[in-house]
């Protein structure tokens, strides 16, 4: 089985920061990952461009919600029935004042 490459993680020293700014900011638009910023040859600060923070944050948005997901289905092992759901929903939307209409049953 291969394994999945991992791109290498893109590390400059701080002083770039102070001495060549637009290209470490290009650096990061361009390749759309986090540069890694070094001190004294420490991996001190991580600079991201936005949209990939941005992108980063849904990503982990959607697999915490799957997540949490998966582990609601790991501890409600009985299945409800759609009339059981459909009773639920009148309740819900009573509550808003509401009609509830199921969706019509296809067989």
């Amino acid at each position: 089985m291969p394994a999945i490459a991992a791109p290498l993680p893109i590390i400059r020293p701080i002083t770039d920061l102070r001495t060549q700014l637009n290209d470490v900011c290009t650096q990061a638009t361009d390749t759309q990952e986090p540069v890694v910023l070094t001190k004294n040859g420490v991996a001190s600060y991580v600079l991201m461009d936005s949209d990939a923070y941005e992108a980063a944050e849904r990503r982990n948005r959607v697999y915490l919600a799957l997540r949490e997901a998966e582990i609601e289905e790991q501890y409600r092992p009985e299945a409800v029935s759609a009339e059981e759901s459909d009773a639920k929903m009148r309740e819900i939307f009573a509550l808003w004042g509401l009609d509830y209409a199921p969706a019509s049953k296809e067989r």
